[in-house]
């Protein structure tokens, strides 16, 4: 018996263990971020993306304290800050999601659209929960882990861009100057992905010198036809690295 309340208390202390000083349950159903975790924020990056892809889902986890019910129930979500725009930057989210009867977590699914604008800038978008008449919010603002890191229990912040720094395998010697517009060209043209770039084992140097003396056959030709291949500029030609052209 007394091993059996022991194990028990185990359980109990690291199940709980990122969260301090908190009343989690005072009557009433709670709803909130899962602390666990220690993050209120997700980064996302179109960057490796599909370039036909102009829509991509992310899924924020929510769960509840309290009673487990045997209907279903409303969980109520709000922009609380944003520099993003509906139906530009992000398909329009319901102010509420539904906790199916028996759970005890829901996912408050994000859609967030592609515009070209985030090659360039940043968006985000902060969730902010609210209480209705199913659930309150037990959780204060900040919650304090046990690494003394400072989160949020009821905000989520949702950060994304197709912002991109070169991929690992981009050789600057076969391809030149590295631009977004220059990458996606290279994977339409020779039926690639942006991950591939990244990847040592297959973007290997003789892959790199075809690949460029392709692209380079490829842009000589749209200029011939009298449609040449700028940079995003519109002013600087498109081109592989300085030795295909010497």
């Amino acid at each position: 018996m007394i091993k059996n309340i022991f194990v028990l208390a185990t359980l109990l202390t690291v199940g709980w263990s990122c969260q301090k000083d908190l009343d989690l349950y005072s009557g009433r159903d709670f709803v909130y971020f899962n602390p666990s975790a220690g993050l209120d924020s997700t980064y996302f990056s179109f960057a490796y993306v599909d370039v036909n892809k102009s829509v991509d889902s992310l899924y924020i986890q929510v769960r509840t304290g309290g009673e487990v019910k045997n209907y279903d129930r409303q969980v109520k979500v709000k922009i609380a800050e944003t520099n993003a725009t509906a139906e530009v930057d992000f398909k329009t989210l319901p102010d509420s999601y539904t906790i199916s009867a028996g759970n005890t977590f829901g996912t408050i699914l994000v859609e967030l659209l592609r515009p070209e604008i985030l090659k360039k800038e940043e968006r985000y978008l902060i969730l902010e929960l609210e209480e209705n008449e199913y659930f309150t919010l037990n959780y204060p603002t900040k919650v304090t882990s046990s690494k003394d890191k400072e989160y949020s229990a009821i905000r989520y912040k949702i950060f994304f861009s197709e912002i991109m720094a070169p991929p690992t395998k981009w050789s600057t010697y076969e391809f030149g100057e590295f631009s977004v517009k220059k990458l996606d060209m290279i994977c339409e043209e020779l039926n690639l992905t942006r991950d591939m770039f990244n990847d040592a084992s297959y973007m290997i140097s003789s892959r790199q010198k075809y690949i460029a003396a392709k692209m380079v056959q490829i842009l000589n030709d749209y200029s011939t036809n009298g449609h040449p291949v700028y940079e995003d500029d519109n002013v600087t030609l498109m081109k592989m690295g300085d030795v295909y052209y010497k």
